[in-house]
Formats: structure tokens, C-alpha cells, sequence
């Protein structure tokens, strides 16, 4: 799995990780913002990481 993922894995991990960055940056000043921030980029990560891992998959066979 891991060969087949690597790449989906590691933007899905670089990703949240600056999510949470943003989260935590936002937080300070306004926690309805930084939380729909979160809520939005989490949705749109998995949609673009899964879209471009489908289409290279599909490139593939």
C-alpha cells in the first residue's frame, strides 16, 4: 500500500499539517473562522489528493 500511496500519503500529511498551522494561527484572533477554514481546506484536500490519485491511477492501466 505503501508504494502504491506514497504520494497521496505524504501531500494528504503535508496538507493537514498546514492546516492545523493555519487552524492554530486563526484561532488567536477568531475560532468560528479557523474552524470553518479547517472544515473547507480538509474537503477540498481530500478532493484534489483523491482526484489527482484517481486520474494517475487511471493514466496508468
Amino acid at each position: 500500500m505503501w508504494k502504491a500511496n506514497k504520494g497521496a500519503i505524504i501531500a494528504l500529511l503535508l496538507g493537514l499539517a498546514s492546516l492545523a498551522g493555519a487552524y492554530f494561527f486563526l484561532c488567536r484572533s477568531d475560532k468560528q473562522l479557523a474552524e470553518q477554514v479547517l472544515c473547507a481546506g480538509i474537503c477540498i484536500l481530500l478532493f484534489v489528493v483523491a482526484s489527482v490519485n484517481w486520474y494517475l491511477a487511471r493514466r496508468g492501466m
